[in-house]
C-alpha cells in the first residue's frame, strides 16, 4: 500500500506540506494553479487539485485537437 502522502506516478513518499504544489498532470513540483473543472472529451483529468498552466494548456490543446467541429459543438451544448 502507498504511503497516504506518496506521488502515485513514483510512489515515493512526499510530505504533506509540499503535495499541494505538485501538478497533477506531469506529477512534478511547482504547479502554480487550481486545475479546471471541466475538461474536454479525451483531456486527461488532473489527480490534485493543483497543475502547471503550462501542462493544462498543453493538455487541453491536445484533447481539443483531437475533436471534430461537430464532437466539440456537442460537447458544448452539453454544459451547464
Amino acid at each position: 500500500m502507498l504511503h497516504p502522502y506518496s506521488n502515485p506516478r513514483t510512489e515515493a513518499p512526499m510530505k504533506p506540506e509540499t503535495e499541494k504544489d505538485v501538478c497533477g498532470l506531469c506529477g512534478e513540483p511547482g504547479a502554480d494553479k487550481m486545475a479546471h473543472p471541466m475538461h474536454w472529451p479525451g483531456e486527461q483529468v488532473p489527480d490534485g487539485r493543483f497543475v502547471h498552466a503550462e501542462c493544462e494548456e498543453e493538455e487541453c490543446r491536445r484533447a481539443h485537437a483531437l475533436l471534430s467541429d461537430k464532437q466539440r459543438a456537442d460537447f458544448l451544448r452539453g454544459i451547464r
